[in-house]
């Protein structure tokens, strides 16, 4: 069921509540202070000036006690006191001081105590998210993936929501140079709870990713948003394909393993390396210099640790037909042993063991950087010409894989950040990268060459087109004016001038139910295709202001710029009516 906005109201600490239980005793004693020193004033007699008893009444002990009790002082009212009064007075002023000091104490307290702040900072946090009125991606953990991930958000000018168990990363979150002022918080977001606070229920959530460290959390999370949104795009991290599996199970709409994804991008490399430079630069964030083209050799090829990753790299060349030898320093029955050297492979005799002399590339792939470095530079010098792959576990140490500059560094969280903006982006994208593997590598290579011309270098940015209701001026060209036809150059023109063409290209075409890859230009649009596109920034802003506004539109279809406002409409119709007459 889709969330409400009462829903989303629910899911919030009371604050005051909290404050009025920890504060308790302390109220009721001042109440019982100030009650007792009222009633002892209205029960003691006392003297006008004419020397005539009286008694106080309620609101002339209320008012004396109220500003006595706050060691204020504004006289004896309404009458001088008697010495009984006064003795009261004293009493009563003695009762305050050890009333007030015990409730400042107590208050004080609150403030300094752990559970209280963190209760306050859920609650701005739970505010913040619940008065976000644009759509936002849910993030559970802020490691390196999540760093790279979001900063290609923010860009993009989508906004997040993050959760981390540690708390120095929610600051980090808090100081980082983001254009938008983002909601974080630090706590367990396996806890439905605190998804809710932060903004699982709420109605402009686009997306939960579950990128955490702990893969049993992620599976948490996992099922946390199928019970509670099951219609919610969630992209999960796993590391086994066990958990994979039960998130699978769980609706997760994409479970990303780092290790299967890593072989797929290497087994890409080695079959075809020009459709993999075109699939890694429609992955890259936009405006990233563009990733240059890499042929893995044939041949042998030695794997210099065998963790999940070894596994994964080498499967992808047994895949292609490629001779391996694994070093580990763990025993590997698995592996045949006239493959298989137990060492650590970082010195020379465990490399020439492993057939580094005959080998036309290495892999290190060690969870430690400073192993695969070392593996590196040892490889290098008993083989300068090699092909080296290296795993680069910590982003901290990228000035170091820069000097020994390996032909292939595999970042991890670059890997998992690229897999999930793929997937947040748009499934048509994905569906394009599908596609574009079923075709040969001369047209992977044309159309990389056209990209790399269209901009200038960079990364494009890539948008999905959907021409329906949502766009006023496509469904004024398609169905209110449809003349001239509204056709794909048209989203190609500059609306500013018309000679300029816009520097963007429609990769893929949905029409009649077909898909299209890359549409000629004049292909005839209809309401409901949907196209997907790739350009600079700046053409997707110019062609989203063509869909905005009809006047705009009509340019870009006749080259003539039609007036905007009522006037100056009638005035141009009147000419026209005028000309249409005049023999």
């Amino acid at each position: 069921m889709t969330p409400t906005q009462s829903q989303v109201k629910m899911a919030r600490p009371n604050i005051v509540f909290l404050v009025l239980r920890r504060m308790r005793a302390p109220l009721i004693t001042l109440i019982l202070i100030y009650s007792l020193s009222v009633l002892g004033l209205v029960l003691i007699p006392g003297v006008d000036e004419a020397g005539r008893p009286y008694r106080m009444d309620f609101f002339h002990a209320f008012y004396f006690v109220s500003y006595t009790a706050t060691t204020i002082g504004f006289g004896e009212v309404p009458h001088a006191f008697t010495y009984p009064q006064r003795m009261w007075v004293v009493l009563c002023i003695y009762m305050s001081v050890v009333g007030w000091a015990y409730t400042i104490g107590s208050t004080f307290a609150i403030v300094q105590d752990k559970s209280f702040l963190q209760a306050l900072q859920l609650g701005r946090f739970s505010g913040r998210v619940r008065r976000l009125s644009e759509p936002f991606i849910l993030v559970c953990g802020y490691g390196q993936t999540a760093r790279l991930l979001c900063k290609a958000l923010d860009r993009q000018g989508l906004r997040f929501v993050v959760l981390d168990l540690r708390e120095e990363r929610a600051l980090d979150v808090i100081f980082a140079d983001y254009r938008f002022d983002i909601p974080a918080y630090a706590g367990d977001a396996s806890s439905p709870q605190l998804l809710t606070y932060a903004g699982l229920l709420h109605p402009c959530c686009r997306g939960i990713l579950a990128i955490t460290g702990d893969e049993e959390a992620n599976l948490a999370i996992a099922i946390a948003a199928y019970v509670l949104r099951p219609q919610l795009l969630s992209v999960c991290r796993s590391k086994t394909s066990a958990v994979a599996e039960n998130m699978a199970s769980f609706g997760a709409n994409r479970v990303i393993n780092m290790f299967d994804a890593v072989g797929a991008q290497f087994r890409r490399a080695l079959h075809a390396p020009h459709t993999s430079r075109l699939w890694d630069t429609l992955s890259e964030f936009p405006g990233h210099p563009l990733p240059p083209l890499i042929k893995p050799p044939r041949g042998h090829w030695v794997i210099v640790g065998y963790g999940r990753f070894g596994h994964a790299v080498k499967q992808a060349l047994d895949s292609e037909g490629a001779t391996v030898s694994v070093i580990d320093p763990e025993p590997q029955p698995s592996l045949d042993p006239a493959q298989f050297t137990l060492a650590l492979g970082v010195d020379a005799a465990s490399l020439r063991a492993a057939g580094i002399a005959d080998a036309v590339g290495l892999v290190a792939c060690h969870d430690h950087d400073a192993n695969n470095l070392s593996a590196l530079a040892t490889a290098r010098s008993l083989r300068p010409g090699l092909f080296v792959v290296a795993r680069q576990n910590l982003a901290n140490n990228s000035l170091l894989f820069t000097a020994f500059q390996p032909d292939l560094t595999v970042v991890r969280a670059r890997v998992m950040s690229h897999e999930c903006l793929r997937t947040l982006n748009s499934p048509t994208l994905a569906r394009f990268l599908e596609l574009i593997q079923t075709r040969s590598e001369i047209w992977a290579s044309a159309l990389m060459r056209e990209l790399e011309q269209l901009c200038r270098g960079e990364v494009p940015r890539t948008w999905v087109v959907e021409l329906n209701a949502t766009n006023e001026a496509a469904v004024y060209a398609l169905l209110a004016n449809p003349t001239p036809p509204l056709e794909m150059r048209h989203l190609q023109t500059n609306p500013h001038n018309v000679a300029l063409p816009l520097r963007c290209l429609p990769l893929l075409y949905y029409h009649g139910g077909r898909e299209i890859l890359l549409p000629p230009a004049e292909s005839q649009l209809a309401f409901g295709d949907r196209i997907l596109f790739a350009g600079t920034p700046g053409s997707y802003l110019a062609q989203q202001a063509a869909l905005s506004h009809m006047a705009t539109m009509d340019y870009v279809r006749t080259g003539i710029e039609q007036p905007n406002s009522w006037v100056f409409r009638k005035i141009a119709q009147w000419r026209s009516e005028r000309r249409q007459t005049t023999p």
